[in-house]
């Protein structure tokens, strides 16, 4: 299977394992060593502003090309960035190799060795915060003046304005970016580095946890608050309404027909309530003439001027 071209989002997005693979098979494929050569630039400035270091795979793949493959102006070009991942002595061997001498090095790097000591700048910022993720997000032009945005993530934050700009800038010099044969990354416009976190969050699954938690807990309460009423007045409310006590209220009394009992009994207090049994005929009224109310009511002024004196404290006459 024919491993594609690696373009921006294979460099800078993709997991580092994959693309270290994605790198030897291409070079297996394509044996294309310029090709190869701007990848590992690409993949250089990636761990630059990530601060993270390449693999030992990468590192030999490195020595391997600058070692062994046939001389070309893309070795040439780019060589001081990679002279840290090989010994001194490879390294000028591979001096002797690519150039005529050492002015003549010079010369050809001359733009990389301007470059080279921000592949290898240390943080100084102090803003890195735990559980944040940090991203560069920066904007080219192309050969026709279009705007092209690239996205890094997991950037290190504590990389500075300047480095972070040089960084990018290397990425202007590079041929394997393009769109429709256009180069893409031609000219450096800008970048913006940020870094985001989860601060507040909404869930509508916990939304409905938090209702059904209200609802057990008004159920509690108003359990609770029947519980604590008092028994009398707790049966009432449970019994059904023909079954309560019936009550007269104020209107029901004054409605109610009075007999001459009762209006006996409000007008007379202290009066004595009749026998709820039948009266047998009093035939007192035969020998003194009267007929019973008569002989009633004079039982009833009796009885009053008995519990008048009672009152007053007088005591009865003896009679002689």
């Amino acid at each position: 299977m024919d491993v594609a071209k690696l373009g921006q989002r294979q460099l800078f997005l993709m997991k580092w394992e994959n693309l270290e693979g994605r790198i030897l098979k291409r070079f297996e494929q394509s044996q294309n060593v310029s090709e190869v050569i701007e990848y590992l630039v690409a993949v250089l400035v990636r761990s630059a502003l990530c601060s993270r270091a390449i693999s030992d795979t990468l590192k030999s793949l490195i020595r391997e090309l600058f070692l062994t493959s046939e001389p070309s102006d893309t070795l040439r070009r780019y060589a001081p960035y990679f002279e840290k991942y090989c010994e001194k002595s490879e390294w000028k061997t591979i001096i002797k190799r690519l150039f005529r001498n050492e002015a003549d090095y010079l010369a050809c790097t001359k733009e990389a060795h301007g470059y080279k000591e921000y592949l290898v700048k240390e943080g100084t910022l102090d803003i890195r915060q735990e559980n944040h993720a940090y991203i560069v997000e920066s904007f080219f032009e192309d050969m026709n003046g279009k705007r092209h945005k690239l996205t890094i993530r997991e950037v290190d934050p504590n990389k500075a304005a300047p480095v972070v700009t040089k960084l990018l800038q290397i990425l202007t010099t590079l041929t394997i970016f393009e769109a429709n044969g256009v180069r893409k990354f031609v000219k450096f416009i800008n970048y913006e580095g940020s870094g985001k976190i989860i601060t507040t969050a909404y869930d509508t699954r916990l939304e409905e946890v938090e209702e059904s938690v209200q609802e057990s807990s008004d159920e509690t309460a108003s359990n609770d608050t029947k519980t604590g009423a008092s028994p009398k007045k707790a049966g009432n409310l449970n019994q059904p309404v023909n079954e309560r006590k019936q009550t007269a209220t104020p209107h029901d009394k004054a409605n109610v027909t009075p007999t001459p009992a009762t209006a006996a009994s409000k007008q007379q207090p202290n009066a004595k309530k009749p026998s709820a049994s039948p009266k047998e005929t009093d035939p007192a009224y035969l020998l003194y003439g009267k007929t019973t109310e008569q002989i009633e009511e004079a039982r009833e002024e009796r009885w009053l001027e008995r519990q008048k004196n009672k009152i007053l404290g007088r005591k009865k006459r003896k009679k002689k």
